[in-house]
């Protein structure tokens, strides 16, 4: 994660009570669908064509896994008379329901470079301690001897 975004992820974190499910929509035009990890692309393409909706920028949010760190990830979606949904669909192994999305809380074009520097973010980072921790065999930071 980019040093200058710390600030935006940690009062995006304290923003989770605003996140929201977004149901998936499946849509389809003229020979054209949604391609899965092209939701920006997908959303793009889909608005240039139904200007009544509006892309809608944000972060999925899963919750924390094993190292205690959640994940955010960069997502757009649609809105249309205030119904927001996803139209890009996912991989088998994701399960949908459990995520949940926030919206980005700035301009649009501060979220256009965000979204492929931080494209996906680990929350809290790590610190330097535990990265060098991880980088050392053993992880305690003990050397350890290796029989070749």
């Amino acid at each position: 994660m980019a040093s200058d975004h710390g600030d935006y992820f940690r009062q995006l974190y304290q923003r989770l009570p605003e996140a929201v499910h977004i149901p998936f929509c499946q849509v389809y035009m003229d020979g054209w669908d949604p391609a899965p990890s092209k939701c920006h692309e997908d959303v793009d393409h889909w608005v240039r064509h139904h200007p009544e909706c509006n892309a809608v920028r944000g972060w999925m949010f899963w919750p924390p896994g094993e190292t205690g760190r959640c994940r955010f990830m960069a997502h757009s979606g649609i809105e249309e008379n205030g119904v927001l949904v996803d139209i890009t669909p996912i991989g088998p192994n994701m399960i949908r329901v459990a995520l949940v999305f926030l919206r980005h809380s700035g301009k649009e074009d501060d979220f256009h470079p965000m979204m492929t520097v931080c494209a996906e973010v680990l929350y809290p980072p790590f610190t330097w301690e535990e990265w060098h921790d991880s980088q050392t065999p053993g992880g305690n930071g003990e050397a350890i001897e290796i029989d070749l």
